[in-house]
């Protein structure tokens, strides 16, 4: 019997600028993965007490060209469930191409993007 590792995404909808940005309907062009443990000196608010956290930021396009980053994180605390938090910002093409370079995003689809020239 043949297995397919594929990986389920929950569909999110978020409200931006009065605009719905649906990752269903968007496909995926840059996607950053990673986890790591809060540095209890240099840490936000959000990740007090937790033992790890784990992140996944997808940069998708609409169906109409448009950008929207989608921010996936779980932390993981010593006692409890984990808490899951998501959040959502829309970028123009040069804000997607400043995020993927900054965040050494992999690119999936950099169809509508304006990209560097190829080595």
């Amino acid at each position: 019997m043949e297995t397919t590792n594929t990986l389920e995404r929950e569909v999110m909808r978020f409200i931006l600028n009065g605009r719905t940005f649906d990752t269903a309907t968007s496909n995926p062009v840059a996607v950053r993965r990673g986890a790591f443990v809060p540095d209890d000196g240099d840490i936000e608010a959000d990740y007090a007490g937790a033992e790890q956290v784990r992140y996944e930021n997808t940069l998708y396009r609409t169906a109409k060209g448009n950008f929207f980053l989608h921010e996936h994180r779980s932390m993981k605390f010593p006692k409890g469930k984990p808490v899951i938090v998501d959040n959502a910002r829309e970028f123009d093409p040069q804000e997607a191409v400043r995020w993927i370079h900054h965040s050494d995003a992999a690119i999936l689809d950099g169809a509508g993007l304006p990209l560097p020239d190829e080595a």
